[in-house]
């Protein structure tokens, strides 16, 4: 048969097409008394025999799966009716009982068994076709949308894909299908059906087409009426014929077809519940009783809408409460998790105000997903005690305390980040959380209650401990990928600018950014070598310590004293859970603790025993350092300095940054998942040259020295500028040539620098002889001005 042109969805037939147990006018009649607006003439006219025919060629011998689907809300709303090759006048009589009163559909792929209700993917038998679904694009012009679809699955067809066996003209866009020449086994293993839908998939992205890419799918059945429900008639839709528009001989190997990128990724999320991330190509459903082909309950369709029960407000106590209810009904309607995350992040609907607080909706709704998931499985499974008692009873064992906590509902979980086991049961609240010993007693208590026997103390502790470490996630991760995508505005190189008052040069911009993007690399990437640590100086009350914590987070922040760590064990204790840990006050750091610091921010990993524990652990540093001062001198020498990245904090605004913080870290982000995860963590070129300066800026000077040189006298100019010679200052303080080396002329440097003077870099040639001078670059009032040598006798 030959691809048809677009024609009007009225399609006259003789006599030769009437099902033999009705007239065409007797089923006009009956079709528009449902319809009494329209006219006889207007109707369409369906044909059963051809529908018949159509489903033994595209199946011959059967088994067919059919599905009535009822427009108006009659009950059922969903008809499902299973045929083989020995009732084909049973399916010819059943479809013409319900012609032109309810949408006629035949499941894609054969199932298994006969059905009574419509398939789900583990009830699919095997892969026989490949599918696909174009429906005009809302807002466009609807005869120009059929004419494009039409055009893609004919003459326009996307490369490498080739021409459909099957095209159907669904009275509102076009269905096409591709037979295969070997059908793909499924039998009922849903992992099989999800990665094979991904051909599916693929054709679905190609085309642009609607979100149908299931193998449960049904699709609508030729030659019967696309009965439009009263919300799409006020829009103006009318009944149309689904009509076949060509049916070759074509068919294709799997090989000849592309697969899309797997799109339901696992992975670790908050709490200890599985979790992934959500298909982009998702169906907009016009109306929630096209959820109806999957059986969901009116008092379901109702909470979606309303948000609540509008008969019983009070019936959940929370808003999120309701939420989970209504994902865990979906769920166990074997709705596809595509559309229950469309149906849970609709605007329209009253059930989507849930997510829409959340700081990410799209992260929320895939765990709640998840957590719907688990929940059905758990109750599907059957206690499987071992051993037991002569009466099949559960006796004291580990994997009857494992079994009891299951079916209690215990949600155990470990966080690899705090490196800590959590546990969450509704009767148990106020021990929700970290796993404690008054935990471990109600639980012993629950066990005994529910199941009728005592597990014991050591089998409680162990079996939630092996819940706990079967079921492991990140929440340093987590919190990463739960931030928003970023917005593309740069804000990374200038944070420390914009929202701390430091001065703006390619040092401040490259250590701000640099250190963020450590921070980044120490959650990803546990234990990469990051050997610096930002240091904010400023006034007290500026507002640094605040910064970080906002930057971290208050889960995240840590101030404890890190630095009064006696051993290993103290620093894993003082840094867990910590992503940014604060050395407040560095100033009053002795000589001791800053060899000590020095020493920290180079480690990769800690090793210890945690307290309660048996054995030693080594944990790859997940955390960097920040440190903050009021002094602008804290460094104590002239060496280990290029540790610290210093940086002056004039003025905050907390504010704004509290308002950007997480595009900053999605800046952050985004720049090291650029990079493949090998970005630059420290500094080059003029940032490195600028550092240096700042550095040596910082140090502390000998205050014997200051107190000896603070009434230094100028000597000369040099160049317009005060001037002192180096001798004069060795002589005031008594030093002798053979000791003008060394530390001891790095301290008195220092100490010059503290008085507002600084270093020539060489010698130069004043007052007639060659020399080295300090150069008065303080501020405040100038030295007093004296002739070289007179001050020795001031």
């Amino acid at each position: 048969m030959s691809v048809e042109k677009e024609k009007a969805p009225v399609r006259k037939q003789g006599p030769h097409h009437q099902h033999p147990h009705q007239t065409t006018q007797e089923s006009a009649s009956e079709f528009s008394s449902a319809f009494g607006a329209e006219t006889i003439t207007d109707l369409p006219v369906p044909d059963t025999d051809a529908a018949v025919r159509f489903l033994q060629q595209f199946r011959p011998g059967g088994p067919w799966v059919l599905a009535a689907i009822s427009p108006s809300g009659e009950k059922p709303k969903v008809l499902t009716m299973s045929f083989g090759k020995d009732r084909v006048s049973d399916m010819a009589h059943w479809v013409q009982s319900y012609q032109g009163k309810r949408n006629l559909y035949f499941h894609v792929n054969p199932t298994m068994r006969p059905l009574s209700k419509k398939a789900a993917k583990s009830d699919v038998a095997s892969l026989d076709w490949l599918h696909v679904d174009i429906d005009p694009r809302p807002g466009e012009d609807v005869h120009e949308e059929r004419e494009r679809a039409l055009s893609l699955l004919t003459t326009a067809l996307p490369k490498g894909v080739p021409a459909p066996t099957v095209i159907v003209d669904s009275g509102g866009g076009y269905q096409a299908y591709w037979r295969l020449e070997t059908a793909e086994p499924i039998d009922g293993d849903v992992a099989t059906a999800e990665e094979l839908e991904r051909y599916t998939r693929h054709l679905e992205a190609v085309f642009g087409a609607d979100n149908c890419h299931n193998v449960d799918r049904i699709m609508r059945l030729p030659d019967t009426v696309n009965v439009p429900d009263a919300k799409k008639r006020k829009k103006g839709r009318k009944a149309a014929l689904a009509r076949l528009v060509t049916f070759t001989e074509n068919s294709y190997s799997l090989g000849e077809f592309q697969q899309a990128p797997a799109t339901k990724a696992v992975v670790p999320s908050k709490g200890g519940e599985q979790s992934y991330t959500l298909p982009d190509n998702r169906p907009q459903l016009e109306s929630v009783d096209e959820l109806d082909q999957w059986g969901v309950p009116d008092w379901c369709k109702v909470l979606i809408v309303q948000g609540n029960d509008p008969d019983n407000p009070s019936k959940y106590p929370s808003r999120s409460e309701a939420y989970y209810h209504c994902a865990c009904e979906l769920v166990r309607c074997e709705v596809p998790d595509e559309v229950i995350a469309s149906v849970l992040l609709d605007e329209s609907h009253g059930i989507a105000e849930g997510p829409r607080e959340k700081r990410n909706p799209e992260q929320y709704v895939a765990r709640q997903i998840a957590k719907a998931h688990e929940e059905k499985a758990k109750q599907d499974a059957e206690p499987a005690w071992n051993p037991t008692n002569k009466h099949g009873g559960p006796v004291r064992g580990l994997h009857n305390t494992v079994v009891a906590l299951q079916r209690l509902g215990l949600k155990c979980s470990h966080d690899l980040f705090r490196r800590c086991n959590n546990i969450g049961h509704h009767e148990l609240q106020e021990f929700a959380g970290e796993f404690s010993d008054l935990a471990e007693v109600m639980l012993r208590k629950l066990i005994r209650e529910r199941f009728g026997f005592d597990p014991g103390k050591d089998y409680v502790k162990d079996a939630v401990l092996e819940l706990c470490a079967g079921n492991t996630y990140d929440a340093l991760r987590d919190h990463l990928s739960s931030l928003p995508k970023w917005d593309g505005k740069q804000r990374l190189d200038s944070w420390l600018c914009a929202y701390l008052g430091v001065e703006d040069n390619s040092y401040t911009r490259e250590a701000g950014a640099l250190w963020m993007l450590g921070a980044v690399a120490r959650a990803l990437q546990p234990g990469v070598k990051f050997d610096h640590m930002l240091v904010l100086v400023g006034a007290q009350g500026v507002g640094k310590s605040t910064a970080l914590r906002i930057l971290a987070g208050d889960e995240f922040f840590s101030d404890a004293n890190f630095l009064g760590a006696r051993d290993s064990r103290e620093v894993l204790e003082a840094t867990e859970g910590a992503w940014i840990v604060e050395c407040a006050e560095l100033a009053g750091m002795h000589r001791k603790d800053a060899e000590t610091l020095k020493y920290e921010i180079t480690k990769q990993e800690d090793r210890g025993r945690p307290a309660y524990a048996r054995n030693p652990v080594t944990v790859p540093r997940r955390f960097v350092l920040a440190g903050t001062t009021n002094s602008p001198r804290f460094l104590q020498d002239e060496t280990g300095n290029r540790r610290f990245w210093p940086v002056e904090a004039a003025e905050t605004d907390l504010e704004a940054l509290a308002r950007d913080r997480d595009q900053l870290w999605a800046e952050a982000l985004a720049r090291y998942e650029a990079s493949g995860g090998r970005c630059r963590l420290f500094l080059t070129g003029e940032a490195k040259r600028l550092a240096e300066a700042a550095q040596e800026g910082r140090r502390k000077a000998d205050d014997g020295l200051v107190e000896q040189l603070e009434n230094i006298k100028a000597e000369g100019r040099y160049k317009d500028v005060l001037a002192v010679a180096t001798e004069t200052v060795y002589g005031l303080l008594g030093i002798p040539n053979e000791r003008r080396r060394g530390k001891l002329a790095t301290d008195v440097q220092q100490a010059m620098r503290v008085l507002g003077w600084e270093p020539t870099p060489n010698v130069v040639h004043w007052l007639g002889k060659k020399r080295r001078l300090y150069l008065w670059r303080g501020e405040g009032p100038e030295p007093e001005l004296v002739a070289p040598d007179t001050q020795f006798a001031s």
